[in-house]
């Protein structure tokens, strides 16, 4: 079924979004939405600094010409529409390498169009279009929980997960590599602001503290944005477990500390 109502969360990492797009695919009514997106030469998280840009882009447009664009939008409406017409998305703000940015240059490829604004381009693409931005507002705790994952190399924890998780200790503490991520996603949460401003565009806000702390009613909250409860969806737990823990909480602290 052609989409006939689109969403994007806009968000940056470890801001709960795949707890909320998970949520949101669990209705059944409310689009799948996936980091569809995500440029298709992933990086360990380790490395995302290191690659040179000229380096990924050389990578980027091997993959481009495997995958030209007509065929990459119309597998990412398929897999992310549910059979009521709502298509959701979820993208991620972060350079060098993000899904905005591959977004744009897809729908630019797409339309054949590199004059358009992104907003135009999105809209084009996505009928009856609104924004979801989701923020966390303690941006240390954010850049700790990344660091944290890289880590470990566990990004997300379900309940019932059996996946192996590498330890970390106190003594694993990097204020440099902290202050690194956190300068990053503060520049992923500036992109989407400037985009928001640049086109005027008033999303709905959700802040990640109110989704962890009151899951229920923020998915409720983000359903009557949709116009999607009069479905009167069930709402199931979510399965997904918190992640901090008193080592993430020690390494916030001494970051503070530091930081001054």
């Amino acid at each position: 079924m052609r989409n006939q109502r689109s969403y994007i969360i806009c968000t940056t990492m470890r801001s709960g979004s795949t707890m909320l797009a998970s949520g949101l695919r669990e209705t059944g009514i409310a689009g799948r939405p996936d980091e569809y997106f995500a440029p298709p030469v992933r990086l360990p998280q380790a490395q995302v600094f290191d690659m040179q840009p000229e380096r990924y882009r050389e990578l980027l447009e091997e993959q481009r010409r495997a995958h030209p664009a007509e065929q990459v939008l119309r597998e990412i409406v398929e897999a992310g529409t549910t059979d009521n017409g709502v298509f959701g998305v979820k993208i991620h703000f972060q350079r060098p390498f993000s899904d905005f940015h591959n977004a744009v240059e897809v729908l630019q490829a797409y339309f054949g169009d590199k004059l358009a604004s992104p907003h135009e381009l999105f809209s084009r693409a996505f009928p009856r279009l609104s924004y979801i931005w989701l923020r966390r507002a303690d941006r240390v705790a954010q850049a700790v929980s990344l660091f944290k994952a890289i880590k470990t190399s566990e990004f997300v924890r379900v309940a019932g997960s059996t996946d192996p998780v590498l330890p970390v200790a106190a003594e694993d503490f990097d204020f440099a590599m902290i202050r690194r991520l956190a300068d990053w996603l503060q520049s992923g949460d500036d992109g989407w602001r400037a985009f928001f401003k640049r086109h005027r565009i008033e999303p709905m806000i959700v802040d990640y503290e109110d989704l962890a702390a009151n899951y229920e009613p923020t998915l409720r909250s983000v359903l009557d944005y949709l116009n999607l409860s009069a479905q009167r969806p069930d709402i199931a737990r979510t399965r997904h477990r918190r992640q901090a823990d008193e080592i993430s909480e020690q390494w916030a602290a001494r970051y503070r500390e530091m930081h001054g």
